[in-house]
């Protein structure tokens, strides 16, 4: 693993408290079947996955101990969203968004939010209140185009 990143307290904090970490070297014989299963072409390649093996969200590249946690963050709460553990899911990206608001992962941690809230409660105003408090915040971010197909005539 990454020796910048990974070792840092509040990173491993945060992994070990959603996750079991795994590791493999993708320069041994042993892991290339594996790793040939997985698609993997670049390092890091992480991925939150069940137990069974499904894989629940993936990013690959470097990313600095802020960034990192924010972005693991939303993968565990996608892992959650996915599992309809609304819950959950809506209390981590809250966290995202509380902590690290000016993160890479923050626009995609409000998106989800209102996605969570909405799938909780169909009728319920907050995926619109949420992506409308997107657009505000994160104008120029992936995740404001990806909901802007509400505003087409």
């Amino acid at each position: 693993m990454d020796a910048v990143t990974y070792p840092q307290p509040p990173v491993v904090a945060t992994v070990v408290a959603h996750a079991v970490p795994v590791q493999f070297d993708n320069s041994k014989a042993e892991n290339k079947e594996l790793l040939s299963r997985l698609h993997h072409i670049w390092t890091p390649d992480l991925r939150v996955m069940d137990g069974s093996g499904s894989e629940l969200y993936r990013w690959d590249g470097f990313l600095p101990p802020p960034e990192f946690i924010a972005r693991a963050l939303c993968g565990f709460a996608q892992a959650h969203l996915r599992r309809r553990e609304f819950e959950k899911a809506e209390a981590i990206y809250v966290d995202v968004l509380t902590r690290f608001s000016t993160t890479y992962a923050a626009p995609e941690a409000l998106y989800y939010l209102g996605v969570t809230r909405y799938r909780r409660d169909p009728q319920s105003d907050e995926l619109l209140s949420q992506w409308a408090n997107l657009r505000s915040r994160y104008p120029t971010s992936e995740y404001r185009v990806k909901q802007s197909f509400k505003e087409l005539p």
